[in-house]
């Protein structure tokens, strides 16, 4: 099931109040720069096309290389107009499918996204995105993206709810993303929004009370009611999920792990296209 509008709209007006691993942190923005620059040197194209799979501000906002004519997609119009930054640039922005949007093949040159395929539902879903992006991704494109992976032994939802009583986890975000993996199924069954926030709900009584014991602000905390009776669902595929699901178009030639909180479960991956 795709995700609502309106649980997008929520999370456009909460923006300011997401935070890390959910947005990218200024290690993995300096990874995508690194990375595009070293690109960039083996592929000096003058004024290369560049497509970002979402609004991410932080991505929009980044060094790209000189000359770089970006375009994002993005499924919700409230995020590209609560969020987007990149029209005073002179940048583009599409609201459109991504395994659908309105692009020549081969016309890419640089793919980025942050998280994209947590938004995606199932394996049917990871192949038409692969598909799609090896559409458009130019002979000598790059393909970078960040994942949101599971470990391959699930924590318990017990666990995280310790944790969270004792103060053993930094921040709210990445709580949030434990709870969420704790809860999920196969790839093919992800995690329902809802469950999440049902299941929050039954574990702490009195959210503010929480927030202010543990020094994270409430407008924070808060941000996991965009979740409540949403019957939508993430995926986060494994590691080893995430890579094969890739294979079948792309091979991979990087993968760099940050040293936040929770960083061990937000690799960025770096592929070119599979040639014939």
């Amino acid at each position: 099931m795709a995700t609502p509008p309106g649980h997008w709209s929520k999370h456009a007006q909460q923006w300011q109040w997401i935070g890390s691993p959910l947005r990218p942190a200024a290690q993995d923005v300096g990874l995508l720069e690194r990375a595009l620059s070293d690109w960039h040197t083996a592929n000096p194209l003058p004024s290369p096309q560049a497509l970002l799979l979402g609004v991410t501000p932080e991505i929009t906002l980044m060094h790209w290389p000189p000359g770089t004519r970006l375009t994002a997609v993005d499924h919700t119009e409230a995020m590209i107009r609560e969020i987007w930054p990149g029209a005073p640039l002179g940048y583009t922005a599409l609201c459109a499918e991504w395994t659908d949007a309105p692009l020549p093949p081969a016309s890419q040159d640089i793919i980025v996204g942050d998280g994209s395929f947590s938004n995606l539902v199932n394996r049917d879903e990871y192949r038409a995105m692969v598909r799609a992006m090896r559409r458009v991704i130019s002979p000598h494109g790059v393909f970078l993206m960040r994942f949101f992976i599971r470990p391959d032994a699930a924590e318990t939802v017990d666990a995280v709810i310790a944790d969270l009583s004792h103060g053993r986890i930094g921040n709210f975000h990445a709580f949030k993303w434990r709870l969420a993996m704790a809860l999920h199924g196969s790839l093919d069954e992800g995690v329902r929004l809802a469950d999440i926030w049902n299941t929050w709900d039954a574990a702490v009584a009195d959210p503010a009370q929480l927030a202010g014991r543990l020094r994270w602000p409430l407008p924070a905390v808060q941000t996991i009611d965009a979740y409540r009776g949403v019957q939508a669902r993430y995926t986060f595929p494994t590691l080893a999920e995430a890579r094969a699901a890739m294979a079948a178009a792309f091979d991979e030639f990087a993968c760099w792990f940050p040293g936040y909180e929770l960083g061990e479960r937000c690799p960025t991956l770096a592929f070119r296209p599979r040639l014939p």
